[in-house]
């Protein structure tokens, strides 16, 4: 249903808009683990980070990540199960790494990347840390100050190491890498998107 705007609302302008958008994304920040919560949480406490910390890729009614999500990563071993029902940092970690990749990613392949972690023994919170600093280089990158002009080249690196501070390398680096760059580009896409509709229809927009 469509929302209509009061006489007195202000109109639609889209380079006030883009200039809004691209000042949040130039100075966009992913919790980092040390800056998480150290007590351990209940479940709402845990979806109420997750939907804050995510919601610059999400829709204003996107609804990202629910209880019954969780119980389903869990059964599907690629979030850790909770302790008495009760959340911790690295459960943080691991509900914004799913839901910020499943915007790009299946679950299955997802699934798939953690396994592949696990077994070449990466250091979990490294590897977070890297990707989330690398997101956000990458998404402040694409949203210039002038939104006509080119966005900064991709040339972000990702290095995974293992637990004794051993660099990796390989196939899953270049992976989470790439995915990285697909997720930072589905980010501009879809809130370019909503900028042009609602620039082109300002009292659809919620």
């Amino acid at each position: 249903m469509a929302a209509y705007r009061s006489l007195d609302e202000e109109p639609f302008v889209f380079d006030e808009a883009y200039a809004e958008l691209a000042h949040q994304m130039q100075s966009l920040h992913i919790a980092r683990v040390a800056e998480m919560p150290r007590i351990e949480l209940y479940l709402d406490q845990v979806l109420s980070i997750i939907s804050s910390e995510l919601s610059f890729m999400y829709a204003p009614n996107e609804k990202i990540v629910t209880g019954a999500m969780v119980n389903n990563y869990v059964k599907q071993r690629i979030v850790p199960a909770p302790t008495r029902k009760r959340y911790t940092r690295r459960h943080i970690a691991s509900l914004i790494f799913v839901c910020a990749f499943k915007r790009v990613l299946s679950i299955s392949q997802i699934e798939q990347i953690i396994l592949t972690g696990h077994e070449l023994g990466v250091d979990l919170e490294l590897a977070y840390e890297g990707m989330a600093g690398l997101l956000e280089q990458t998404i402040g990158g694409l949203f210039p100050d002038d939104p006509a002009s080119h966005p900064t080249r991709l040339d972000g690196e990702l290095q995974l190491v293992d637990i004794e501070g051993r660099r990796i390398g390989g196939t899953l680096e270049r992976m989470l890498e790439n995915a990285v760059f697909l997720l930072a580009y589905k980010v501009y896409e879809d809130r370019m998107l909503d900028l042009e509709a609602r620039q082109l229809s300002p009292e659809a927009a919620e």
